[in-house]
């Protein structure tokens, strides 16, 4: 079965666009990391996070043979291109290269894999302002800093699109049931080629490690 992930800045519409893909259309829906492990480690070591996507893939794993589809709300290779967008200074300054080393071992044993496919949704910045607003069931902290990275994640989307024709399929989020809707006209089939895919791997990593997210903004 099919394999999909849903991206985009903050107060887009990706947690309510996934859950509402898994009840209207029989998929199952893997959400965010911070929803499923509410508790961490104290002190927190550095692969924490990775552990935790390893598992998300997992979880999707088991529950595609009984599911049109699984959709992952947050891509699992978010560390590469979230820690890239703010030249990696954020967590512990976890550089391009350790991250890499972590992920490269979990793709060769196929612990972790790439979706089907990836919609990205988008919205101005003054519309993802007034949805912040009007959500009052999430605080979004981290909402100013993350509008930092939406122009550099569309790139790097972008490039991962160059590579593999028709991976990434960017939507202008209007609204849950129009998202829904496309979403569900243009999902694959089955799964593709590229799922564990070494490739692709490599090509990310360079990608980012030849580009500035500065270079996007």
């Amino acid at each position: 079965m099919t394999v999909i992930s849903i991206e985009g800045a903050s107060a887009v519409g990706k947690t309510t666009t996934s859950a509402q893909l898994a009840a209207s259309y029989g998929g199952f829906h893997i959400p965010e990391v911070n929803t499923w492990w509410k508790q961490r480690p104290v002190p927190e070591y550095r692969e924490w996070w990775f552990e935790r996507q390893a598992d998300r893939w997992r979880i999707t794993q088991e529950h595609l043979a009984t599911h049109r589809f699984a959709v992952i709300d947050i891509d699992l290779f978010q560390p590469f291109w979230y820690n890239w967008a703010f030249d990696f200074t954020l967590f512990d300054r976890q550089s391009l290269e350790f991250v890499s080393h972590y992920y490269r071992k979990l793709i060769l044993q196929q612990q972790i894999g790439f979706p089907d496919k990836y919609y990205v949704l988008s919205a101005t910045e003054v519309e993802l302002r007034k949805r912040k607003v009007e959500d009052t069931t999430r605080r979004r902290g981290g909402f100013e800093m993350n509008l930092q990275f939406v122009e550099p994640q569309k790139s790097y989307f972008r490039a991962l699109n160059a590579f593999v024709p028709d991976l990434v399929h960017f939507i202008e989020s209007v609204s849950v049931e129009t998202n829904a809707e496309l979403i569900m006209n243009t999902i694959p089939p089955g799964r593709r080629d590229h799922t564990y895919s070494i490739e692709l791997f490599d090509y990310m990593v360079d990608w980012l490690g030849s580009h500035k997210a500065s270079e996007f903004r």
